[in-house]
């Protein structure tokens, strides 16, 4: 493949798919909205979308109808918008704002407590460094757009090729794509190379399967350049936003050929094979990739709501800690006064509000997601939410799909089964030898050929060629697993294009013509195909037993039920085929019908037509078999499924597949335990009989609720009872569920439990459940990326999830808790030494400490130590996945809550306390010894706090805090006027420090040890177990 091409489109995947992706999608105009003077402005300068059919000629020009640029814009910013707009974005957060009322207050002589530095250093430092993000970010975006942009293409104009770019391409315009190129605009096939030609989806619906395009088959027979191109035209369907629709007709004076889907390329799908020429039909925002971008929804952990918390009883605390020595110092009783004073004192206790908290918790984020993505041990797994790291920590419910998640998607061959006659693995030499002779067939014999005929025959497989061997491309890999079955038995199939199929059987090569095709849908769950061979017409169906009955005659009705539940006992996927003999007069007139329909332009008019006309194909079929196929678990799916369960999390199964089926694969898993029973809630349409169902599994115990979408629709009209009752189950089996039930099961659990939910799936059906997920985990399987793309962490295997959740999440929740609670109690110190120096000095409202040592502080004396905190580790890997149990005491949030809050802000209010009335007591009055001393034992006492709370010494603890040591040593010797150098290089001055530190940290880690001895936690009693000690880390990525 063309490797500039390839990295084009992936970027184009990029700039609509990713979080990167910006407001582009918010031009689309909504209906039945008020219009904001915000959107007013936007449309003068946005051409609105078409809502009536286009007509446009093939003459090669610009269609006059809509035009606007074909120019993609994911940058968010330009040279004159980039500062002004990054600015007001920092500036709606609270913590900037308020920082920034405390620099601008220090141009106000009365509120003027330090120098300017002192409170615009942190604040710049923040600022600066989301602003380079921003700018690193953008400049990315600018690139990939320029990038793709400038893409050069040929387009035929007056009989002569010319160049044109990307971001030129109109409506009307006729442009030729080769092989391994984007496609740049949504285009029409009008000829290409060869009657058939394949294009690459995966980058538009995830789907990794190619799929079959063809040309105008008028265009196609005459040729382009032999036509008159002004005689022709074309009527198409306004833009939408539905990939999998499409309706045009092609005109040519009296000639007219309906196109669909199968003639048409969507933007940003790749030409897999071959050249075409096509006609741009919508470009720029009308592009079906354009209107089904979306502003991701932004994701936040429940830690940053636990943070924001914390952040506001600080800001109280805070406001009134300042109003309280507002009133002890007896201000004059006037407004002015009370005011300045008040103001000058929230300015003093400003450090209370730790202005570099988001900072540090965003660096560690990305640091995790960092760690994930290049763990050998779960190579493949890419974060595609760097937000949400430690909610993966927290997880206590497991939305998971089956087909692909569970299981491989590797579909085996188990049974046939006939109305007459089972067969199985087996009876394969009895089915080759039964399938040798076409002459003196017995019944069940015929049956049998007729059967596997419609295997090899009923399907949208293309056999492809690649390194002189057969490949099979299909959309579904249960198609591609039933035309090996077919042949194994000696049915091969050799070729297939628009127009025909070949099959080679008993050595006899057979083209079948195709007349019509009818495509399998999500929503009608059927596939068929009309063929003829010479003068014999027959159609073939297959599809889901609960579709394909009323096609069925109702002796065969009860037998197919029957069959089929059979068959989904033993955890088979079945699927019923049928076939159809037609007479040459009925396919006519039957044709003949079927394309006026497919002219019709009003779009509801003609597909309740089309659908109408297809059914009379379709009834009255004839029962030929059932096909019985097994999926087989993925690798360690029964192991990861026990981890998970002992880690306190409840696991639902959510599948589309039939009760039998569901139940099986859920014994098999582990889903269902050895001592549980299984509960059916099954077709109950009744809420009364639900609500005395649900009543009856309340009162027992140990029990697998199982539930199909019959009932699953009852039960959303009594929605909070249902889940009420139902999330006290361990584990729930949800089976025939649709993608909107999915999502709806996964919404509803958060609503009525408000725990952290996660979803996992690996196919396009499953990306409402993954988005409406707190995490939304995507496997890239055989059914695709689409659900990969739409989820916060991609995986390549279901097992992945045992270090993702233990391994990880756990470690990411933990490290982050005792990140943010560190930098409260780092704010709250420093405050409280400056509370106290006021109180004992009369309420004085100067600062203890000059603007540098604030400085200094908030940064690059305290920042890198207190950041090496998310490198601590309380076991190592091998013990947390061992011991699932770990995992509980996260869900409970025993690391954050209120009460670990007051634990640390009663630490911080102790230190500051004992440090300044020390330091007081040392040095009687001397004011600049006093500050030396204090702020001398505070940095040292925050470096024994960190020291105290890891639960492993690395690397990175050592040489942050012997940089940040030198850094101070070199503030004292750079800029002395800061502190007394001479008085530290005296020995009395450590003797006192130390003695501060005995009575600031000593006690407070005597403490710390006693609990740990009386009372340890769970992780440290295993610890202790394990033998051997985990050695001190080199390497910070490992």
């Amino acid at each position: 493949m063309n490797k500039v091409e390839d990295s084009t489109t992936k970027l184009l995947q990029a700039d609509f798919l990713s979080i990167e992706q910006n407001n582009n999608s918010n031009l689309i105009p909504q209906e039945n909205q008020s219009i904001s003077l915000k959107q007013k402005i936007k449309n003068i300068f946005v051409v609105p979308i078409q809502k009536s059919s286009r007509n446009i000629s093939l003459d090669g020009r610009c269609a006059p109808i809509n035009l606007q640029s074909n120019v993609i814009k994911n940058s968010k910013y330009n040279v004159i918008t980039f500062l002004p707009k990054v600015l007001y974005e920092q500036f709606h957060q609270f913590i900037n704002i308020f920082y920034l009322g405390l620099t601008i207050s220090q141009f106000i002589q009365p509120f003027k407590v330090g120098f300017l530095i002192g409170y615009l250093g942190p604040l710049a430092l923040v600022v600066t460094l989301s602003v380079l993000k921003e700018l690193y970010d953008d400049i990315k975006r600018h690139k990939r757009d320029r990038q793709i942009n400038s893409t050069i293409y040929k387009r035929y104009l007056n009989g002569q090729w010319q160049d044109i770019t990307s971001g030129q391409l109109q409506v009307g315009m006729i442009i030729k794509i080769n092989s391994n190129q984007r496609i740049p605009a949504d285009i029409l096939v009008l000829e290409a190379s060869d009657d058939q030609v394949f294009i690459r989806t995966d980058q538009l619906d995830g789907e990794t399967d190619w799929k079959l395009r063809k040309p105008v088959q008028f265009i196609q027979k005459k040729g382009l350049q032999n036509l008159d191109l002004t005689k022709c035209s074309l009527i198409c369907d306004p833009p939408q936003e539905n990939i999998y629709d499409f309706h045009a007709v092609f005109h040519q004076e009296q000639t007219q050929e309906p196109q669909s889907l199968e003639n048409v390329m969507w933007a940003s799908t790749v030409l897999a094979n071959g050249s075409i020429n096509g006609i741009v039909i919508y470009n720029g925002f009308e592009t079906r990739m354009a209107m089904n971008s979306r502003k991701p929804q932004t994701k936040f952990g429940k830690i940053d709501t636990e943070i924001n918390y914390m952040s506001i009883m600080l800001f109280i605390a805070m406001g009134l800690l300042s109003i309280i020595i507002t009133i002890l110092s007896q201000p004059p009783l006037n407004i002015l006064a009370i005011s300045v004073a008040l103001v000058r004192y929230l300015i003093l206790l400003s450090n209370i509000i730790p202005i570099s908290m988001r900072v540090n918790v965003e660096f560690a984020k990305l640091i995790y997601c960092y760690k994930i993505s290049i763990d050998k041990g779960i190579e493949g797994t890419i974060p595609r939410n760097s937000n949400i790291p430690e909610s993966l920590g927290r997880i206590e419910y497991l939305l998971t799909d089956k087909t692909g998640t569970l299981t491989q998607n590797d579909m085996i061959f188990k049974k046939l089964s006939l109305a007459s006659k089972v067969y199985t693995q087996e009876n394969y030499d009895e089915m080759k030898i039964s399938l040798q002779n076409e002459n003196g067939l017995r019944q069940d014999e015929t049956i049998l050929r007729d059967l596997l005929l419609a295997i090899a025959l009923c399907h949208n497989v293309t056999p492809i060629e690649e390194n002189g061997e057969r490949q099979y491309q299909a959309s579904s890999p249960d198609e591609v697993a039933l035309v090996k079955i077919a042949e194994s038995l000696g049915i091969s199939l050799l070729s297939r294009d628009q127009n025909s199929m070949v099959i080679k059987y008993n050595e006899i090569e057979r083209n079948y013509e195709i007349l019509q095709n009818f495509p399998f849908s999500s929503e009608s769950k059927r596939m068929g195909i009309l063929l003829r061979l010479g003068e014999h017409y027959i159609f073939y169906l297959k599809g889901a037993d609960a579709i394909m009955k009323q096609f069925l005659p109702e002796t065969q009705r009860g037998f197919v039920d029957e069959e089929c539940e059979n068959l989904a006992r033993e955890g088979l996927r079945t699927l019923v085929l049928t076939q159809k003999i037609v007479n040459k007069q009925f396919y006519e007139d039957w044709k003949i019908r079927y394309e006026q329909a497919q002219c019709i332009e009003n779009g509801t008019q003609r597909q309740n037509k089309l659908s109408k006309i297809r059914k009379e194909l379709e009834n009255h079929m004839q029962f030929l078999g059932i096909t019985g196929v097994e999926d087989k678990l993925q690798e360690d799916v029964c192991s990861t499924l026990e981890n998970i369960r002992n880690a306190g999390i409840n696991v639902w199964m959510l599948t589309g597949d039939k009760i039998e089926t569901a139940i099986c694969i859920a014994i098999s898993s582990g889903i269902k335990s050895g001592t549980q029973e299984i509960f059916q809630l099954k077709e109950i349409t009744d809420e009364e009989t639900l609500q005395q169902r649900l009543q009856q599994f309340e009162t027992r115990t140990n029990q697998l609720l199982v539930i199909d979408g019959t009932s699953l629709t009852t039960a959303f009209k009594k929605e909070e009872f249902f889940f009420r009752i139902a999330t006290q189950a361990q584990s729930v089996v949800c089976c025939r569920c649709s993608p909107t039930q999915k999502a709806l099961v996964t919404e509803c659990i958060k609503k009525y439990t408000h725990k952290i939910t996660a979803c996992i799936g690996d196919g396009g059906n499953d990306v409402g459940m993954i988005q409406s997920a707190d995490v939304g985990i995507g496997i890239e399987g055989k059914e695709g990326k689409q659900a990969a793309l739409a989820s916060d962490f991609s995986i390549l295997k279901f097992k992945y999830l045992n270090q993702l959740l233990l391994w990880h999440g756990r470690l990411s929740y933990k490290r982050s808790a005792l990140l943010s609670q560190f930098v409260t109690h780092r704010g709250l110190i420093i405050s409280m030494i400056q509370t106290v120096f006021m109180c004992i000095y009369f309420y004085l409202s100067i600062s203890i400490f000059s603007s540098t040592l604030i400085l200094g502080y908030a940064t690059i004396y305290t920042m890198f130590p207190v950041f090496s905190i998310i490198f601590d580790e309380d076991v190592v890997e091998k013990v947390a996945l061992e011991f699932p149990p770990l995992y509980k005491s996260l869900q409970k949030s025993r690391d954050l809550n209120q009460k670990t809050f007051m634990i640390w802000c009663w630490k911080a209010t102790y230190q500051g306390a004992i440090i300044m009335i020390l330091a007081q007591l040392l040095y009687k009055n001397v004011f600049l010894y006093i500050e030396t001393a204090a702020f001398t034992s505070l940095i040292i006492t925050e470096y024994c706090m960190i020291f105290s709370e890891l639960n492993s010494l690395h690397i990175v603890m050592f040489i942050s805090t012997i940089g940040s040591t030198i850094f101070y040593v070199l503030t004292m010797v750079l800029i002395p006027e800061t502190l007394v150098v001479a008085e530290v290089l005296n020995g009395t001055f450590w003797m006192n420090t130390f003695i501060i530190l005995l009575f600031s940290w000593l006690p407070i880690f005597l403490c710390q040890w006693f609990v740990r001895i009386k009372q340890p936690n769970d992780y440290e009693k295993i610890m202790k177990q394990v033998k051997g000690k985990k050695k001190i880390k080199t390497n910070l990525f490992t």
